[in-house]
């Protein structure tokens, strides 16, 4: 097996362009530097608030979205400057579940057809290979018996059996990577485990690397291996999972850890702390740290002028906070 990471950014950026009278007046920054990096049979859950940037960081990783500068390194070939004959080469390796699956189905096709689709594009076997690499995706994402679902229309489907069909079209060309957006999002609560449970069964058996992208931080923890923590179109934390949720570093990520109800009803007249403010305009972006105008820990004169660099504490911590300044230097 290859070393390093199976995919990685460097700095990448991504600014969508706001128009006005024909004219550009700005441009939303919805990734802004970011460098991350998903080992091969790992899983790394991106989480954030809605709007932070998680899913267009996705989207460019599989070359949905260009992106305006950086580097998207996958098996070590640069694929940010790619043209779209040699990325479809790339896609076939690439798998993405969305969020909703009621609209990321094609209401007009049988399951069938949807689950065929990614090999009919690829030219990928003959109709009766085809047929047979369909039904074994069925099986795979627990559709069985595969006959019966595979004549069905998604409107016939409930909710879980949906998004188990948008897994089966996402595996079927055997990817290295997949990007799975918010995927247990919409299902009811009894069925996210199950379809959690159904990532993992597909990862131990054919070693898929995946993003897991959510702003449940509950499912990032029984899910994913590392966690990294998105605010305003950067990472803001990084590191294994277990120890970031057990201890937060990052003032942002405190806040999002303290916000989680509790479960314990003796508990329930505890007043949780919310954090102050809104999130910020990615339009424009506040100058130096761009939690500064919401952070208790805010420092005059240092946090709003520069911004912090992600300080690398050991152990895969890392943190863009200040407050890490003494730490990181006495490793």
């Amino acid at each position: 097996m290859p070393e390093g990471p199976l995919i990685r950014t460097e700095d990448l950026r991504v600014y969508f362009p706001v128009r006005k009278l024909f004219r550009t007046i700005g441009h939303v920054r919805a990734v802004d530097g970011v460098s991350l990096a998903v080992n091969r049979n790992e899983t790394v859950a991106l989480v954030g608030e809605s709007g932070s940037g998680k899913t267009t960081f996705g989207r460019a990783l599989l070359g949905l979205v260009r992106p305006t500068s950086g580097r998207i390194l996958f098996d070590g070939t640069d694929i940010a400057s790619m043209g779209e004959k040699e990325l479809r080469l790339i896609r076939r390796r690439m798998g993405i579940v969305f969020q909703d699956p009621y609209a990321s189905l094609n209401p007009t096709f049988t399951v069938y057809r949807i689950v065929e689709e990614p090999l009919v594009v690829n030219k990928i076997g003959t109709k009766e290979e085809r047929r047979e690499m369909v039904m074994k995706a069925l099986e795979e994402v627990k559709l069985t018996p595969p006959e019966f679902f595979a004549s069905k229309y998604p409107h016939m489907l409930s909710g879980g059996q949906r998004q188990r069909v948008a897994i089966a079209r996402a595996i079927i060309t055997r990817p290295a990577f997949v990007v799975a957006d918010e995927p247990v999002s919409m299902l009811d609560a009894s069925i996210r485990v199950e379809i959690l449970l159904l990532f993992r069964e597909i990862q131990k058996r054919h070693g898929v690397s995946f993003l897991y992208i959510t702003h449940d931080l509950a499912t990032a923890k029984y899910f994913s291996d590392r966690i990294a923590i998105m605010y305003a179109g950067k990472v803001v934390e990084e590191g294994p999972t277990r120890a970031v949720l057990s201890e937060p570093l990052h003032p942002y990520t405190q806040a999002l850890i303290e916000a989680i109800p509790d479960p314990d009803p003796m508990n329930r007249f505890k007043m949780r702390e919310v954090v102050p403010g809104q999130p910020p305009s990615l339009l424009n972006p506040p100058s130096g740290c761009r939690f500064h105008p919401r952070c208790p820990y805010f420092m005059k004169g240092k946090c709003e002028v520069a911004e912090p660099p992600l300080y690398d504490l050991g152990d895969g911590r890392k943190v863009a906070c200040y407050l890490m300044e003494e730490r990181a230097g006495n490793r």
